[in-house]
């Protein structure tokens, strides 16, 4: 009886997974949310929370996270693009990078920090390209240079770096 009874539960985790890929199909983890995806060891990877709209299961949120559980990035989701601000996070849960999406594109700011929280770069996408000035800094949150992208579609930017201001 008993192995019966693990033969059972072996065939059914092996049907709850896919391949053996880490997926696993549309499992609820409460009332609006979703584990689209997990890891090896069952924890999950990506978790997208909906609405229930005229019947139907409508996303509007994904979180992915690192293995050991740690929010790895999240942002809006509109017709299953992202839309809106996402942002990313070093395991530490520190905030990596932020930035604007439209329509599953990149669209508007984006910053990036260092692990110590200063600012690495900031700069504009538009449709998806680099567009306009991006600026730099040293992780001290110093100025390091500016690069301007000049055409969008191109990757003709002029750099400019100024001289340090030491005495």
């Amino acid at each position: 009886m008993k192995k019966i009874f693990m033969f059972l539960m072996v065939l059914f985790v092996i049907s709850a997974c896919d391949s053996g890929n880490g997926k696993i199909k549309k499992v609820k983890v409460n009332s609006d949310e979703e584990v689209l995806e997990s890891f090896a060891n069952g924890s999950p990877r990506i978790v997208r929370i909906f609405k229930e709209k005229d019947g139907k299961s409508d996303f509007e949120y994904e979180k992915e996270y690192y293995e050991d559980g740690n929010l790895l990035k999240e942002g809006a989701i509109v017709d299953n693009a992202k839309n809106g601000v996402w942002k990313s996070y070093y395991r530490d849960g520190t905030l990596w990078s932020e930035g604007e999406f439209v329509k599953g594109k990149r669209e508007g700011v984006t910053k990036s920090y260092y692990p110590n929280g200063k600012l690495k770069y900031e700069g504009a996408f538009t449709q998806g390209e680099k567009s306009g000035q991006w600026n730099f800094y040293n992780e001290d949150g110093s100025f390091d240079k500016m690069a301007t992208f000049m055409e969008a579609g191109t990757q003709d930017t002029i750099t400019l770096e100024l001289p340090s201001q030491e005495e």
